[in-house]
């Protein structure tokens, strides 16, 4: 800018005042120090693709169903394992309606187990499915064992069975195996149980000897026993192990035989063949 000035003042025959030689050097340093800005280009947004996936998912995903009858017996398994566990209101909701099915509210189910101190059930192989219109029903067998409070043992046997729809639009609930009917159903009330008596296997039979003597024997097995009774006296003899038949004996007295036909014999005396008599 200076030497186009200076020609142009020689030229024309001008002369250069101060003030606009200092104005035309702060010209040409201002000039010559500006330096041009790039215009800055915003970088270019590339569209996500549709099928494009986070890589970590905040959705969180259902457990699969398992269909096969497999599946159904876990259920079983899992509905037994929370009684034993004392959660019965998870145990409830296995049955078919989230409980409905099993006839009775969250409130009287828990009740019907609380009397038991363990409960405990062995779960069979399932059956196979038996499809039916957008149904599926199996059956599984299960042995239950528990005691209640008193101390009374309690052993039941029976199958539930369960059901699942596969019908399209169906709730995960109802597409899932739950208990619907049961053989043995959760109400379980037994009370205490008592032992049935011991089987008597007592007899007692009459015989008749070769000398016109009669005598009664009381045969007690359980006890390993008989008791002779004879002119009025009492023998108790006990049972000796022999090759065949019985033998009864003590104190030299004995009372032996095979078949209906025994023999008696007591010390210093001769052995007196018996008969039973008929009544």
């Amino acid at each position: 800018m200076r030497p186009i000035l200076l020609a142009a003042c020689a030229l024309g025959a001008c002369t250069i005042q101060p003030a606009d030689q200092n104005a035309a050097i702060n010209e040409t340093v201002l000039t010559e120090n500006v330096v041009a800005e790039a215009p800055v280009t915003p970088p270019s947004l590339q569209p996500v693709p549709d099928n494009a996936t986070n890589s970590i998912s905040t959705q969180p995903t259902a457990p699969a169903i398992d269909e096969t009858a497999k599946g159904a017996a876990d259920v079983v398994q899992l509905y037994y394992a929370r009684i034993g566990e004392k959660k019965y209101t998870d145990a409830w909701a296995l049955w078919e309606g989230v409980g409905k099915a099993s006839g009775m509210t969250a409130q009287a189910f828990a009740a019907s187990f609380d009397k038991y101190a363990g409960y405990n059930a062995q779960v069979g192989t399932p059956g196979a499915i038996d499809a039916g219109a957008g149904q599926r029903f199996v059956t599984v067998p299960v042995q239950i064992n528990g005691k209640l409070k008193t101390g009374a043992l309690v052993n039941m046997v029976g199958s539930m069975t369960l059901h699942r729809t596969i019908v399209d639009g169906a709730s995960e609930e109802a597409k899932s195996w739950r208990i619907r009917t049961a053989d043995i159903k959760p109400r379980p009330d037994p009370g205490p149980t008592t032992t049935p008596p011991p089987l008597d296997t007592r007899s007692t039979a009459r015989y008749k000897c070769i000398d016109g003597s009669r005598m009664n024997a009381a045969f007690d097995p359980d006890n390993g026993k008989v008791t002779i009774t004879r002119a009025g006296k009492t023998s108790v003899l006990k049972q000796e192990r022999v090759a065949s038949g019985i033998r009864y004996a003590a104190g030299g007295t004995s009372f032996a035989g095979k078949g209906e036909s025994m023999t008696f014999t007591q010390p210093g005396l001769p052995p007196l063949p018996c008969s039973p008599l008929r009544r």
